[in-house]
């Protein structure tokens, strides 16, 4: 004899779990958008402190300079505090990095070139007296966006724009 009450749990049981798994990818998308939104914003920060009349330098001024690179250093904690800090049971296993990949590439080639460079000089500021505090905000940000740069350096994201072009001569 079929017991119909237990089949009738079995199915209630599977469903939930269906719902549960449903549920919990749900929310880790959610939590993952909500970080690419905020770096987004932080990068449209550093970008909007360059020089609209000349984009291909890093403006010289002390208040520009230290706000692309505290862009950059609260783009840091935004991830510190929403990964590590409340250890997020929905970012467990994802790959951070590739958040930090995605923040450094919406940055404008000139300020990823700046960072590229790999040292701060007292010819990179119109005024020195704020030298020093800034030159730790670019290494900070610099440590950072470390293995972003270095990818950026051996032409690793060279390989989507290829990927682009590949996918363009199929349409």
């Amino acid at each position: 004899m079929i017991d119909y009450n237990l089949i009738t749990s079995i199915v209630a049981i599977f469903i939930a779990l269906i719902a549960l798994i449903v549920s919990y990818k749900a929310t880790r998308y959610q939590i993952i958008s909500l970080l690419n939104a905020q770096l987004a914003d932080k990068a449209k920060d550093c970008n909007s402190n360059l020089n609209r009349n000349d984009l291909s330098k890093i403006p010289t001024k002390n208040d520009k300079v230290s706000w692309i690179v505290s862009s950059i250093i609260t783009a840091e904690e935004i991830i510190n505090y929403q990964v590590d800090h409340k250890k997020s049971f929905f970012m467990i296993r994802y790959n951070i990095q590739s958040l930090i990949d995605q923040f450094y590439l919406q940055l404008h080639t000139t300020i990823r070139v700046f960072l590229q460079k790999g040292h701060f000089d007292p010819e990179d500021l119109a005024d020195y007296t704020q030298f020093g505090a800034i030159k730790n905000q670019y290494n900070r940000s610099t440590e950072f966006l470390s293995i972003s740069i270095n990818k950026d350096k051996n032409k690793e994201f060279e390989k989507l724009h290829n990927h682009t072009l590949e996918r363009n001569k199929k349409k």
